[in-house]
């Protein structure tokens, strides 16, 4: 498990794409979220934002560096969370999806989002690079396609030189 992999990793990547990408007043839930690097840029554009994750020292982390009044953390599997069904607009995912249940995570994407909702991703390119993590557990563009069997490429983006970004669109 990576608990505080965007903190250290995070700066490796150019969050400007985020005005390309969100709204402001969507109703966001980054699954994995770690120490909460990216639900700082995230809170920008949610009515509601859930940092999710289901390590308890990486949600206090979180609770320290991101505040304010539109955030809820969830100390839950990203599997299994007690968020409202048909609620979000998107859910978020940064160097984490690769470490989840990817069956039973995939399911629960499906029954929080809205019917025309999006996942946003951002993972590490599967290539050998000097840091990050082991290639085998690394996804390509293409295991993330086969995963969410549902939903439709809607843009892909460049966020750093280490990772790849995808918008995905539920059908």
């Amino acid at each position: 498990m990576h608990v505080f992999m965007h903190g250290r990793f995070g700066r490796n990547i150019d969050t400007s794409f985020f005005s390309q990408i969100f709204t402001r007043g969507e109703r966001i839930a980054e699954f994995g979220c770690g120490n909460g690097y990216f639900c700082k840029y995230l809170k920008e554009y949610a009515s509601i934002l859930y940092c999710v994750d289901i390590n308890d020292l990486a949600i206090e982390e979180a609770k320290k560096n991101v505040k304010g009044e539109n955030i809820i953390f969830l100390n839950e599997n990203s599997s299994h969370t007690s968020i409202e069904k048909e609620s979000l607009d998107t859910v978020f995912f940064a160097n984490s999806f690769h470490d989840m249940d990817r069956e039973s995570t995939y399911k629960e994407v499906l029954r929080v989002l809205k019917k025309k909702g999006k996942v946003v991703i951002i993972d590490w390119e599967k290539k050998e690079t000097e840091f990050g993590p082991p290639i085998d557990i690394r996804m390509s563009k293409e295991d993330y396609l086969k995963v969410f069997r549902d939903f439709v490429l809607e843009k892909e983006f460049a966020p750093g030189p280490y990772h790849y970004g995808l918008v995905l669109r539920k059908a």
